[in-house]
């Protein structure tokens, strides 16, 4: 059965809406973790801050950017098809009441046990006293932001079932902006690291209230819900289903807080993976959060297997053609990426090399992470989600196992990326297998070939970038000027860009005519 052309056409458009919004988003998180460099450096102030801020990040990554949807839009759809949307509102209050009450206590409970939660994610400041204490300080300060920007995930992933994306996908932009302000003005005002670091941990909390006021303005049009803690049936199917399928959403992040556990182990290694991190999540999340938010709007409404089948081979082509480029940008550029973006004030040579050996080892793991979200979501539209649970259990310990199998190579923040490239692999892998086997899947000819146009031309664009880059080598070195530097960069990527459009245009990456069938026509 072939998919319906407008339904590919709604896909994509959706999809570029969410992207879009997403890497707005990640450019201003990104534009924000280059002024933290500038004021933090990579040192213990640095570490502790940056450890602190992997919990306001989990959250926002898993919940804040669609995470809740997996749980809560197949349940919320399933509830306004058979009794009309009153009921689906309603059901939607009593989810954010309880979620809401729940996390109150969680946030108290938080407050208490700072120490021990810097620990779940950084466990070797269990030898650096200090800079354990100042990260439990800075963990407690950012608390509050759970409470907030979960229960406006929640409401988010409402507007996400009524197929509303776009004031859901822009509020992390706003959150962002925000921290970004604060630290403009403390860069201005000359603020020592510590105290900058404070001020910063006190904004987190304050944009989790600015996400959760823009998303009850943008309820406005559908009804807000009413929060109530009646506990129902469709609550019951909620929790039964909910914590699962929400743990299988998180594997990824789970994974990327395994190796920050693994980087812990040696100073500055932290850091590192946090910025190394910050530039992966571009790509990761302009593909992946898009793909997670609107596949699964769409696989949940679709009306048959048929459906499904053809949304996710449209799915898969659509993530791999702009994964596998942005991967071997990537690797090929990680080096003047990170010289560029961040070799700036504290941040020295040692800390760019550290980073940007880390930056090409997550880049391994991309297409990956990209395969197993987009495979996951089949099995989320139909609320089955034990399979990625137990995919997403095996790639959090292929993480850890192979994290510190790895150890003692000298870059604990390359270690740790790897582990992490190695778990998204392992995630895809047997997610793919498991959809061959139970026939969900059913790959032909038509639905690889853009796949294999898409790899092909990456490797074009690779040669293309290699070469460019040792010609532009100079401009790019860090004693130029900082113009000539990002200007250097911008013409590397945009050949990139060329190159990997022209390529994939000529093998029908896109849908575009493939070359052979394009040398036929010219001859002819």
């Amino acid at each position: 059965m072939t998919e319906p052309v407008p339904q590919r056409s709604r896909l994509a458009r959706d999809s570029l809406i969410v992207g879009a919004a997403t890497i707005l988003s990640r450019l201003l998180g990104f534009a924000r973790d280059v002024l933290i460099a500038r004021l933090l450096g990579a040192g213990p102030v640095a570490d502790a801050f940056l450890a602190a801020l992997r919990l306001p990040n989990l959250v926002r990554r898993v919940l804040g950017e669609g995470g809740l949807n997996a749980p809560f839009v197949p349940v919320y759809l399933g509830v306004k098809a058979e009794r009309g949307d009153a009921a689906a509102r309603r059901f939607a209050g009593q989810a954010a009441g309880q979620l809401g009450l729940l996390l109150i206590l969680l946030v108290a409970l938080g407050e208490i046990a700072a120490p021990w939660l810097v620990l779940g994610l950084a466990g070797g400041f269990a030898d650096e006293p200090a800079t354990l204490a100042l990260a439990a300080h800075y963990t407690r300060l950012m608390l509050p932001f759970l409470l907030l920007t979960t229960l406006a995930a929640m409401l988010a992933a409402m507007l996400n079932a009524e197929r509303r994306f776009t004031m859901a996908a822009l509020a992390p932009a706003l959150m962002n902006a925000i921290l970004l302000t604060i630290l403009i003005v403390q860069l201005a005002r000359g603020t020592e690291p510590a105290l900058g670091a404070q001020w910063l941990a006190v904004c987190v909390s304050l944009t989790g209230l600015a996400h959760l006021g823009l998303i009850l303005f943008a309820l406005r049009e559908t009804g807000l819900p009413r929060l109530s803690l009646v506990w129902s049936p469709d609550m019951t199917q909620l929790v039964r289903k909910g914590g699962a399928t929400l743990l299988a959403a998180s594997a990824a992040q789970l994974v990327l807080l395994v190796a920050t556990q693994i980087a812990s182990t040696e100073p500055g290694a932290v850091s590192a993976l946090y910025y190394a991190d910050r530039v992966f999540q571009l790509p990761l999340s302009f593909v992946g959060v898009a793909m997670g938010t609107v596949v699964l709007s769409e696989m949940a409404a679709a009306a048959n297997a048929d459906g499904q089948d053809a949304m996710l081979g449209h799915s898969l082509a659509l993530g791999l053609m702009l994964a596998l480029p942005a991967a071997t940008a990537l690797a090929a550029l990680a080096g003047p990426i990170i010289s560029v973006l961040f070799e700036h004030g504290r941040f020295g040579v040692e800390d760019r090399d550290r980073t940007a050996a880390a930056l090409a080892a997550f880049a391994l793991g991309l297409p990956f992470a990209v395969v197993a979200k987009v495979f996951g979501q089949v099995y989320f539209a139909r609320q089955k989600p034990k399979l990625p649970l137990l995919a997403g259990c095996l790639a959090v310990l292929v993480a850890a196992l192979a994290g510190y199998g790895l150890a003692g190579d000298g870059n604990a923040a390359r270690m740790a990326a790897l582990a992490a490239s190695l778990a998204f692999f392992m995630q895809a892998a047997l997610l793919g297998l498991a959809l061959l086997r139970d026939g969900i899947w059913r790959p032909g000819v038509a639905s690889l070939r853009p796949i294999v146009a898409s790899l092909i031309a990456s490797a074009v664009m690779l040669g293309v970038l290699l070469g460019l880059s040792s010609v532009l080598a100079a401009m790019l070195s860090p004693g130029e000027p900082t113009l000539w530097r990002v200007s250097a960069l911008l013409f590397l990527c945009g050949g990139g860009v060329v190159t990997y459009g022209c390529a994939g245009w000529l093998l029908g990456a896109f849908g575009a005519l493939p070359l052979p069938r394009y040398l036929r026509k010219w001859r002819a």
